[in-house]
């Protein structure tokens, strides 16, 4: 019952409740097993409760996963992390971040990477490098004054200052990333995000 005493509140409050109750209560069987796969295989709780919260993006996933023989729940974890944690997507654009992530283990997505581990960016980092070598800022950070003046003796290379840095720097450092834990497939693989 609720607090207001309006006659009419109480039968709009009854007859909305009952409507709700008529939609739980007239949920298909194949509905039903694809929301309890989603939240048995989905062992992080914020996801979980997010999906509980956000009743919209839950429906998005079964509306999908309805429609498939089979549910990808590393996806479906993927749309609910990136709807909770960077911006709000469809499960279409998720899904293709999504494959572009399983692909090459990072993404670079709304001024955000989404990666594996720092040996999956060496390749994006050496794309990076290449711009940041053109600016004050990285090359007063990335080398130091010894190393310059060595480099402009041996006339190195742009190239061959890449790959040193590369293989002597941490590479979230050259990147000046902070990562944080994004979330974990059920495989086990561990993603990490930071912002650019």
């Amino acid at each position: 019952m609720i607090n207001n005493k309006s006659e009419i509140i109480n039968k709009l409050f009854f007859n909305e409740l009952k409507e709700l109750i008529d939609k739980y209560n007239n949920i298909d069987d194949k509905t039903v097993d694809v929301i309890e796969k989603i939240f048995t295989c989905i062992e992080d709780e914020e996801i979980k409760n997010y999906l509980i919260r956000d009743n919209c993006k839950l429906q998005e996933l079964v509306n999908t996963y309805n429609k498939l023989e089979d549910l990808n729940i590393d996806e479906a974890i993927f749309f609910a992390w990136y709807n909770l944690t960077i911006n709000t997507i469809s499960i279409d654009k998720a899904s293709e971040y999504y494959d572009d992530l399983t692909t090459s283990n990072y993404i670079e997505v709304e001024n955000h990477i989404i990666y594996t581990n720092e040996r999956d960016l060496r390749k994006y980092a050496e794309d990076e490098l290449e711009t940041m070598l053109s600016m004050e800022h990285h090359i007063d950070r990335l080398l130091h004054k010894d190393m310059l003046i060595d480099m402009w003796l041996n006339n190195t290379s742009k190239e061959e200052v890449i790959e040193e840095i590369l293989m002597s720097d941490d590479i979230e450092d050259i990147l000046n990333l902070s990562p944080e834990y994004a979330f974990t497939l059920a495989n086990g693989i561990e993603y990490r995000y930071s912002e650019k």
